[in-house]
């Protein structure tokens, strides 16, 4: 890995701790009353936003093995847990994992945690899990290229990978603009926070303390997840209009499912 890269994977696993401390959205854990729904029937599992993923999605989830990537803070994880998956939590930040920790325990749950880098799952052995689940978190990585070759080394034969993430054109706007309704081409495609803003706009960003992140194109999205060994076998895509304004226009999320050849 370069040097930039491990700079920015420094940065946002202290970003997203910081997250953590200031009780983001994405960081609280689910109630227990969502867990106990899980414990009698399939429960509701979001990738994006907006949409859930199709009950089709989860029923073969339980009794399997599952690695949700990226996925800390106590939200998926005790879900599937109590659905009666298998599971272990990969994440950057160790304040996330301690949320899913804290609320296992809480709930008498098992699961298992590992601190790492989505791109390198070099502990973890080849051929461990049935499936792989990633709610929208790869806008964080600044390269996808291993993220989908180590998805599918981990993944045994037949596995599945169920994913989602960010619409790329919802970068191609001035943000502050588009936050008060007025959508104005700024950026072009792949965006990156680290190479599309200005020295002023990055230093403003920075001192916000916000993870970094990275549009990433179809082509690294879809192609580079395919030229992995993947078959692409179901899609749809998302929309959230009470979290995102841009969610009246377009898809704010697309979500997928492939299976590893």
């Amino acid at each position: 890995m370069d040097e930039n890269n491990q700079q920015i994977i420094s940065h946002n696993k202290k970003a997203w701790n910081r997250q953590v401390e200031i009780g983001c959205r994405w960081t609280v854990p689910v109630s227990q009353e969502q867990i106990e729904n899980a414990r009698q029937k399939a429960p509701t599992i979001y990738l994006s936003s907006g949409t859930p993923i199709p009950d089709s999605w989860v029923e073969p989830l339980k009794g399997k093995s599952v690695l949700l990537l990226a996925g800390g803070g106590g939200q998926q994880s005790l879900l599937l847990s109590a659905f009666g998956s298998d599971v272990t939590v990969v994440d950057l930040s160790e304040k996330q994992l301690e949320m899913d920790e804290k609320g296992a325990q809480e709930n008498g749950l098992k699961i298992k945690i590992q601190c790492l880098d989505a791109g390198d799952m070099s502990t973890i052995e080849s051929d461990s899990f049935d499936y792989i689940l990633n709610p929208v978190s790869n806008c964080f990585f600044p390269d996808l290229k291993p993220v989908w070759r180590e998805c599918h080394r981990v993944l045994k034969s037949g596995g599945e990978l169920m994913a989602s993430f960010v619409n790329p054109h919802s970068y191609l706007f001035d943000f502050e603009m588009a936050n008060r309704g007025v959508y104005q081409i700024k950026y072009s495609i792949p965006y990156s926070d680290s190479d599309s803003l200005s020295e002023e706009e990055k230093k403003r960003f920075l001192s916000n303390e916000s993870p970094l992140e990275f549009s990433h194109s179809f082509d690294s999205q879809i192609g580079d997840m395919l030229a992995a060994g993947f078959y692409l076998t179901d899609f749809f895509s998302d929309r959230d209009k009470e979290l995102y304004e841009s969610g009246k226009y377009m898809a704010n999320y697309y979500n997928f499912r492939a299976l590893k050849r």
